[in-house]
């Protein structure tokens, strides 16, 4: 038998007693991130990557100011972030990847065709996935994704009030553009009804995949303007609304007595024939009210990306969804923590779903029976075209939505297609 020193034992005895005396260890939850700042076409997409840097502040705050206690800390390493493209193919793999990792959430998915495959993967592994922008109808639904959540409301509750517009200018018939994924085929179904609710007729119909050609959507519009369409309505992801709007100016239809509607706001950096193609259309938008906190983070966001952030700009709306979205992440973790649930994959599903806070996008809580952020506060924005002091398209906020379903619109601050002043 060895016999230990007796100076040897003091020693053990002195380091197990700043163990036991010291503070617990603290915890590093590892977050996956699927965002999107390049389409997949290879352009830069501003929106995408403005929700990519204010996610990684949103982390940056928390641990700052030591927001989960105990010195525990979000992350989100540069391994675990993934350019998905805002494209379905492969989002599932990207997203297995991660999950195989040790993560504790996926983060992102901004983009609804990608987001199902992923929800799906996750329901597979058991592991949530938060989703800052994606609003295809079909992932409000908890039986077929339970694992998923988002900070935005479907696409149903603001898509028909681009018809609600129409009517408002006595529009009675559109032509209208679509694409096949799950986003534009739960769109279509809106589109559909309030145009029958408002007795528009739909008189052309375009429906294709996602990065249809150019050639394809140009043979479309020609029909539209052989057809004496005066009226436009498209939903469908950016990059094929560019497409659409670039056909518009191509054949002449973005002129006076002619509307324009889609589901997305076009970003800063779009080639100038879609700018001029797409000038007083109108797209639904997040309302920001000014608050100090929105102000906060707009100084914030800005002192990180080195430069002045448009706050009426898709990218702006976009990063402030996201910041919101990794904050419920810090919420729920908090709240499981002053409740001593142990936070894993399988017990903060749960939580993100009773999650009730002030973000910076407004109050962020969810339906207890859907998928959905419960009354986001919604406007229709108008495109007022490049503006030449900052080269971007300017944007002006033209009306709100009720809590009633209906809109309160600002004429005087409408522009439509055609003309060089406001429409009075």
């Amino acid at each position: 038998m060895i016999k230990k020193h007796p100076k040897s034992r003091n020693i053990l005895c002195t380091v197990l007693f700043i163990f036991l005396a010291s503070p617990s260890l603290s915890e590093k939850f590892e977050l996956g991130g699927l965002y999107t700042y390049h389409y997949h076409d290879g352009r830069y997409a501003d929106w995408g990557d403005y929700a990519r840097v204010s996610a990684l502040m949103a982390i940056e705050n928390i641990n700052n100011n030591d927001f989960l206690g105990d010195n525990d800390r979000l992350n989100m390493s540069p391994e675990n972030l993934i350019d998905y493209h805002c494209w379905p193919s492969n989002a599932a793999s990207m997203a297995e990847t991660l999950i195989k990792k040790d993560i504790l959430i996926l983060t992102g998915t901004d983009c609804s065709s990608p987001a199902v495959e992923i929800a799906r993967i996750a329901s597979k592994y058991e592991i949530p996935v938060i989703s800052n922008g994606a609003n295809a109808s079909s992932l409000s639904i908890k039986n077929d994704f339970p694992w998923f959540i988002r900070v935005v409301t479907p696409s149903e509750e603001y898509d028909r009030y681009l018809i609600e517009l129409a009517s408002h200018f006595n529009v009675t018939e559109i032509a209208y553009f679509y694409t096949t994924d799950a986003w534009g085929l739960g769109a279509k179904k809106v589109v559909h009804k309030a145009a029958k609710n408002k007795n528009i007729s739909i008189k052309k119909e375009f429906g294709f995949k996602r990065d249809t050609s150019q050639t394809t959507i140009n043979k479309f519009m020609q029909e539209v303007k052989n057809s004496n369409i005066k009226h436009i309505v498209v939903t469908g992801p950016t990059p094929d609304t560019a497409r659409v709007f670039r056909a518009i100016g191509k054949y002449g239809l973005n002129k006076k007595g002619n509307t324009i509607y889609a589901t997305e706001m076009i970003s800063a950096d779009e080639a100038l024939d879609v700018v001029k193609g797409s000038k007083g259309y109108f797209a639904p938008m997040t309302l920001l009210s000014k608050t100090k906190q929105l102000d906060t983070f707009k100084q914030s966001l800005e002192k990180k990306l080195g430069k002045d952030v448009d706050v009426n700009s898709k990218a702006f709306f976009y990063g402030a969804l996201s910041y919101d979205h990794i904050m419920t992440i810090g919420h729920a973790i908090k709240t499981m923590k002053d409740n001593d649930v142990e936070v894993s994959r399988k017990n903060l599903m749960p939580y993100l779903r009773n999650v009730d806070f002030q973000g910076v996008t407004g109050r962020v809580y969810f339906s207890k029976i859907t998928n959905d952020r419960i009354n986001m506060p919604l406007q229709i924005v108008n495109s007022h075209g490049l503006d030449k002091l900052t080269g971007t398209v300017k944007f002006e906020s033209i009306a709100t939505a009720t809590s009633d379903g209906g809109l309160i619109i600002d004429n005087s601050k409408i522009l439509l297609p055609g003309y060089k002043s406001l429409v009075k």
